[in-house]
């Protein structure tokens, strides 16, 4: 009988520890990343010439997966597909890429974008250094560029 009560104590009190939420604070460190962002993204040649100014809106997934989606014409580039990893404290490596497309739809090579991912301290929002390549069809390096990206969490 004393095991039987002993061992419900046990599991009562495991049981407990999952089922008090925790704080909204200790929910975001342990999430770090993951979440939704809104950026805004400055692309340039790296030579101090912006090149565009866009705002974009990127998932952090669970299992280190991302995507993005901005606000440029979507006849010009398909969604961001990507992945992201915990470089060591506040910094991620979260490169991603996506398809882009001619004027007449017919496509026009892939774009590969690679960023460091700033956290703040208070995981509400992130700053990052962006290196962007254009290829064409074949796989040919078109012309490459830099940048920065500021981000807030959204709700």
């Amino acid at each position: 009988m004393k095991k039987i009560i002993l061992n419900s104590i046990i599991a009562l009190t495991a049981l407990m520890a999952f089922a008090i939420p925790q704080p909204a604070h200790a929910q975001r460190r342990a999430a770090a990343l993951e979440g939704a962002w809104d950026s805004v993204v400055t692309l340039s040649d790296c030579q101090g010439g912006t090149l565009a100014v866009f705002r974009a809106y990127v998932m952090f997934n669970a299992g280190g997966t991302l995507n993005s989606t901005d606000n440029t014409p979507p006849t010009r580039h398909g969604p961001g597909l990507g992945t992201w990893e915990r470089l060591g404290g506040h910094s991620y490596s979260a490169p991603f890429q996506f398809f882009n497309f001619n004027p007449d739809g017919s496509f026009a090579g892939v774009q590969k974008i690679s960023r460091t991912v700033t956290l703040s301290t208070d995981g509400n929002s992130y700053t990052s250094v962006v290196a962007f390549e254009s290829y064409d069809p074949d796989g040919n390096l078109i012309f490459s560029g830099c940048g920065s990206e500021n981000a807030t969490r959204l709700p």
